[in-house]
C-alpha cells in the first residue's frame, strides 16, 4: 500500500498540470471563439467602410462598377440602403444599393485570421505535453521515493541477519563473532556500491565457488537456533548428482550467501517449528539446485505466486507476529536472476513447501 504522505506529495505535483487544463480549457472552449467573431466583425467593419464610401461617393470613378438597374444576386435581396460582398475572381465585390440599382467596387481581399487552428491545435498540444511532462515528473517520484524505501528496508533485513547471529556469538564463540564482523563489513561495503551506483545494486562479480561451503558459511548464523528445534543435530543435506566437491556454480559469493541467508531465516522463522526441513544439493549438467524442503504450514497456490512480490507477506506470516518487510524473498530472487539463476517454491509432500535456488555451472 503506498504511502499516505507519498500520495498526497504526487496528488500536489499534479495541481499544477491540473490547473493548467482547466484554465487551458476554458480559455480554448470560451476565448478562442470570441477572438474568431471579434476578428471576423473586424473584417466585415473594414468593408462596410467601402460600402459607405460607395454611398458618399468618395470612391475613385474608375474604381465604380457601371450602375446597373439589374442588381447582382445578393444584392437583389437587399432593400435600398443595405449592403454585401461576395468574393470576386480579382478580389472582393462590394455593393451598395440605391433605389432600384446598386453600385459596386472590387477591393482586396482582407486578410481574416484564423484564431481557431492554431489555438486548438497549439494549445491541445501544449496541454498534451505538459500533462504528459507532470506524469512523468510524478511517476519519477514515486518511483524514486519507492526505491528508497526498498534500499532502506534492503539494508534493515540485510544487517539483521549477522546482527541477530552476532548478539548470539557475544560472549560465547570469538571465531564466530569474527567472522560476522567480516561479513557486515562486506555488506556494508555493497550499500556503499548501491549509493555510489545511484541507488542501482552493482553488477554480479561473477566467480567460482562451492555453493556448499557457501551454504556452511551462512548457516553458521542459524545453526545454534536450529539446533535447539532439531534436539542438538544440524539441518540434513542430500547430494544428488555428485558429492559435496562437486556442487560448484558460477556466480556472486557474497550475493548467494545473502539468498541462503534469507532462505534459512524463513525456514527458521516459518517451517522449523512445525516439523524439520531438508537440504538437497542436486547438480545438472549446467546449473547447480539448492533445494530447502520444509515441513511447515504450507502456501497456498495465490501465496505461491506472489511470494516474490515485493512487500507481499502471507496472512500466516502477518499472523504469526514475526517481524518482516516482505523485501527478503523478492530481493533473494532478483539476485538469483542478475546471476543467470532463478529462486522458485512448489508445494512439498504431504505439507510444506520446497524453496529452489538454482544458480548456473561452469559448462553452462
Amino acid at each position: 500500500m503506498m504511502d499516505r504522505r507519498l500520495f498526497w506529495n504526487g496528488i500536489l505535483l499534479c495541481l499544477p498540470a491540473v490547473a493548467l487544463t482547466i484554465g487551458g480549457g476554458y480559455f480554448l472552449y470560451d476565448k478562442v471563439p470570441e477572438l474568431a467573431e471579434n476578428e471576423h466583425r473586424r473584417v466585415i467593419a473594414e468593408y462596410r467602410i467601402v460600402a459607405e464610401n460607395l454611398k458618399e461617393g468618395e470612391v475613385e470613378p474608375g474604381k465604380v462598377m457601371v450602375e446597373t438597374t439589374k442588381r447582382p444576386r445578393s444584392a437583389r435581396k437587399m432593400k435600398p440602403g443595405r449592403w454585401d460582398f461576395e468574393p470576386a475572381a480579382n478580389g472582393m465585390r462590394v455593393w451598395y444599393a440605391q433605389g432600384n440599382k446598386s453600385i459596386a467596387t472590387i477591393v482586396p481581399i482582407i486578410d481574416e485570421f484564423d484564431f481557431t487552428t492554431p489555438f486548438y491545435a497549439v494549445g491541445g498540444l501544449f496541454m498534451l505535453l505538459f500533462v504528459g511532462m507532470t506524469y512523468f515528473g510524478v511517476n519519477y517520484f514515486w518511483k524514486f521515493a519507492r526505491e528508497r524505501d526498498d534500499f532502506l528496508a534492503a539494508t534493515a533485513h540485510d544487517l539483521t541477519t549477522p546482527l541477530v547471529g552476532l548478539r548470539h556469538s557475544i560472549g560465547r564463540n570469538t571465531e564466530d563473532a569474527k567472522f560476522l564482523n567480516e561479513r557486515m563489513i562486506r555488506l556494508v561495503e555493497n550499500i556503499k556500491d548501491f549509493l555510489r551506483l545511484g541507488g542501482k545494486r552493482r553488477n554480479p562479480d561473477m566467480t567460482e565457488f562451492n555453493i556448499v561451503d557457501s551454504f556452511d558459511e551462512a548457516y553458521r548464523i542459524f545453526r545454534e537456533d536450529y539446533r535447539e528445534f532439531l534436539n542438538g543435530n544440524d539441518i540434513a543435506k542430500t547430494f544428488i548428482g555428485g558429492d559435496c566437491t562437486q556442487m560448484k556454480v558460477m556466480a556472486d559469493e557474497t550475493m548467494t550467501i545473502q539468498i541462503l541467508w534469507n532462505l534459512l531465516g524463513n525456514d527458521l522463522k516459518y517451517a522449523i517449528p512445525y516439523g524439520g526441513v531438508e537440504v538437497r544439493f542436486v547438480r545438472t549438467e549446467k546449473s547447480v539446485k539448492v533445494e530447502f524442503a520444509d515441513e511447515g504450514q504450507g502456501m497456498t497456490a495465490r501465496q505461491m505466486r506472489k511470494a516474490f512480490d515485493r512487500y507481499y507477506r502471507a496472512k500466516t506470516a502477518l499472523a504469526s507476529g514475526k517481524g518482516g518487510f516482505g523485501i527478503g524473498l523478492c530481493t533473494a530472487r532478483e539476485f538469483a536472476r542478475a546471476m543467470g539463476g532463478d529462486l522458485t517454491v512448489r508445494a512439498n509432500s504431504p505439507k510444506g513447501c520446497v524453496f529452489t535456488l538454482t544458480l548456473p555451472s561452469r559448462q553452462s
